[in-house]
């Protein structure tokens, strides 16, 4: 019994050992992990990106979190500068995630997707959107065609309401006619639908136990009893591919291969079948279009929703920033034609504001993680091969040194002293390194054609006309704003 008594204590020093000791050895420091949760509970979970900027102070420009599994956090702009972009294929990895493997049965897609897949899919992922307009200005149409069915929207409420579901429209629908070739109308049944899974999916993945799950995956096990949250994430990812799966089936009944490609869809299937004759198929697969259409859609609609919803959070508690944005649009283009991207040189404060709304918001507190593809150095630190690695941009737009009191909404920062905006390179809200986003040109468009033209035709005021809604934020992988209203007033 003694015997067994001292086995049992040994075995408990030696994985409370490993947990807050031997596993950490070689890895720069950070703060000290718990058994089994790592850092997750240390965490400030309403504001990650805060304790990042914290912990950056206390260990240096590279430290390391558990999340349980280590992330190595890269916390100043010139090492991300040397080791993202100047070694970029070194950082280009992706880890290879249970949840992938148990979800999608690999790392398709665009966002996670690995090795050869992730080129040759980016590749041509990139070719067809520069195909489709995005980066050059014959996209401009399309999206100021939603920008006037918004306004038109705007226009119509009475009393107070919530700006969501109008930018979801507007903005969901210039992805989905790029992605499956139409629009939706304003309140369309399948489009709400589609909208809660998403919204779904996200307070889903972001539990704590999702995390438990990376590193233990044995827990899946223990649900029921337990709400681990895997069971409900794979009803929603059936939803999801059953969505994209009717798309697929719809185009593959109407696709005329002699004609140019109506959509994202159309130029996969095309490329797909010539490969599939030429007997060189490589990674074109209907399972990969199905996580590529999604992650092109997810990530196309709900950053840009996201940014521009704390944009009007902002100019609700910043009324002076607004009057300045209203009276610059006024002198500058008036309200009888439509905004162009060429006006960006004659509203540098819309510019100025737009960058300040992505230094501030933060929408990813914690960036997405890569992995280092073979042993590098980072900040005097060894790295090993497959750890994950974080370009912690968060921290660089939170840096006092760079942006003094980073807190505060301040677009006047970007100004200089004759008026024009200032391009910063220290703000990089769309990552840096060759995992870049893709779509970094188009949401660049839509930010600016869509505050623009909403500020050109609308006013925004406090739901009650005086008390501007609390600056508040719901975290998760992407950080958004608290639901709040306001109501519009159109400027005629």
């Amino acid at each position: 019994m003694y015997l067994i008594g001292v086995i049992v204590v040994a075995a408990i020093a030696y994985f409370l050992y490993l947990e807050l000791y031997g596993k950490r050895k070689g890895l720069p420091p950070g703060p000290t992990p718990w058994p089994i949760v790592g850092n997750i509970l240390q965490l400030d979970l309403k504001h990650p990106e805060k304790s990042l900027v914290q912990w950056g102070k206390q260990y240096g420009p590279v430290f390391t979190i558990w999340m349980p599994a280590p992330f190595v956090i890269v916390n100043d702009y010139d090492l991300m500068k040397e080791s993202f972009l100047k070694q970029g294929d070194i950082f280009a990895g992706r880890p290879e995630m249970f949840l992938l493997r148990e979800l999608s049965k690999g790392n398709y897609g665009l966002v996670f997707a690995r090795d050869e897949l992730w080129r040759e899919q980016r590749r041509f992922a990139l070719h067809v959107l520069r195909d489709f307009g995005v980066g050059r200005n014959m996209l401009e149409p399309k999206i100021l065609d939603q920008t006037r069915e918004l306004i038109s929207i705007l226009h119509s409420t009475k009393g107070p309401t919530q700006l969501k579901p109008a930018l979801t429209f507007a903005v969901g629908n210039v992805i989905n006619t790029m992605v499956v070739g139409y629009a939706w109308k304003f309140g369309d049944q399948r489009m709400e639908e589609f909208k809660t899974t998403l919204e779904e999916s996200h307070s889903v993945v972001t539990k704590p136990t999702m995390l438990l799950l990376e590193l233990y995956p044995w827990i899946r096990f223990f649900e029921p009893p337990f709400n681990i949250g895997l069971k409900q994430l794979t009803l929603i990812n059936r939803k999801f591919q059953s969505f994209f799966s009717e798309e697929i089936r719809q185009h593959k009944e109407t696709l005329d291969e002699s004609q140019p490609p109506r959509d994202y869809t159309d130029a996969y299937l095309i490329e797909m079948n010539k490969r599939i004759k030429a007997g060189n198929q490589g990674s074109f697969s209907e399972r990969q279009l199905i996580f590529a259409m999604g992650d092109i859609w997810a990530a196309g609609m709900d950053t840009t929703v996201t940014t521009l919803r704390f944009a009007f959070l902002y100019l609700l508690n910043y009324p002076n920033v607004l009057k300045k944005m209203h009276e610059e649009m006024d002198e500058m283009v008036g309200r009888e034609r439509d905004l162009s991207m060429n006006d960006q040189k004659i509203l540098p404060y819309l510019c100025a504001t737009i960058q300040e709304v992505q230094r501030l918001a933060n929408i990813l507190p914690i960036n997405l993680q890569h992995t280092v593809t073979e042993d590098v150095i980072v900040g005097g630190y060894r790295i090993p091969r497959e750890t994950i690695v974080v370009a912690q941009t968060p921290s660089i737009h939170l840096d006092e040194k760079l942006f003094p009191d980073p807190y505060t909404f301040s677009p006047e920062r970007h100004i200089d002293a004759n008026g024009h905006f200032v391009k910063s390179e220290h703000i990089i809200p769309f990552s840096i390194g060759k995992r870049v986003c893709m779509g970094e040109s188009l949401a660049r468009m839509e930010l600016f054609l869509f505050l623009g033209s909403l500020i050109q035709h609308c006013d925004f005021r406090p739901a009650d006309g005086k008390t501007p809604p609390p600056i508040e934020v719901v975290t998760g992988i992407i950080q958004s704003p608290a639901p709040y209203d306001c109501v519009i007033v159109p400027r005629t």
